[in-house]
């Protein structure tokens, strides 16, 4: 496999905060700086999210609090707790394979 030469450069402003981050990252994952910010750049993905989506997600959110203070108040599983949970993970499946 041939090399190609890298012979352009990509310049952008970050804190000193988000460049310490990104050597951590760029660290664990084995790779230098230049190799994890080109793989980054080029595989990375922003997830964008609606104002709708997050008005959905915000309600599932909500329900999950609702039935887990529900547990702690009856020390015990409510009735529809785990038919609330997988319609909650069904629909947070569903947002995510839209964002993709």
């Amino acid at each position: 496999m041939e090399k190609k030469k890298k012979d352009e450069f990509f310049k952008f402003r970050i804190t000193e905060k988000e460049k310490e981050l990104i050597r951590e990252r760029a660290k664990n994952s084995g790779k230098n700086l230049s190799e994890f910010s080109r793989f980054m750049l080029l595989n990375g993905e922003v997830i964008s999210i609606s104002l709708e989506e997050k008005r959905i997600l915000a309600g599932l959110a909500n329900n999950i609090n609702q039935l887990v203070k529900l547990f702690h108040q009856k020390n015990k599983e409510p009735n529809n707790l785990m038919e609330e949970l997988r319609t909650t993970l069904i629909h947070l499946k569903n947002a995510y394979r839209r964002s993709n």
